[in-house]
């Protein structure tokens, strides 16, 4: 089973994957330039994904349920809601605030038209 952990400001950040645990964050989104630098972590629908904590701790089981590629800019309702964000507008910042310094020290900007891995999820198991 693959394995992944979540974004954070630091490595007891575990904000995400308590949203997961508490059902108010079921989806996830990558700029599709890193997803495919992983493909090691590269998701199918139905597969099954172990969520560990920064510091290694199992945390919780999650079930991919969709998959879809969208621009940055065109980032649907159901993303956003699933992302745990109250508008398209605190999850564009949100995401600004967690991509852009690291794209652009990689010689890429984050834009209307950057396209951008979508996985929608269940969760199927919380850590006894």
């Amino acid at each position: 089973m693959k394995r992944t952990t979540f974004w954070g400001r630091d490595e007891h950040d575990e904000r995400l994957v308590e949203q997961i645990i508490a059902g108010i964050k079921t989806a996830t989104c990558t700029p599709k330039h890193w997803y495919e630098q992983a493909p090691d972590e590269m998701t199918e629908v139905g597969e099954q994904i172990e969520v560990y904590s920064k510091l290694g701790e199992y945390m919780c089981t999650i079930e991919i349920t969709q998959k879809y590629e969208l621009p940055f800019g065109q980032i649907d309702e159901a993303t956003v809601k699933g992302e745990n964000c109250s508008s398209y507008e605190e999850f564009r910042q949100d995401h600004i605030t967690s991509w852009a310094e690291d794209l652009k020290k990689e010689g890429l900007e984050l834009n209307d038209e950057m396209i951008i891995v979508i996985e929608h999820f269940r969760l199927v198991k919380v850590k006894k």
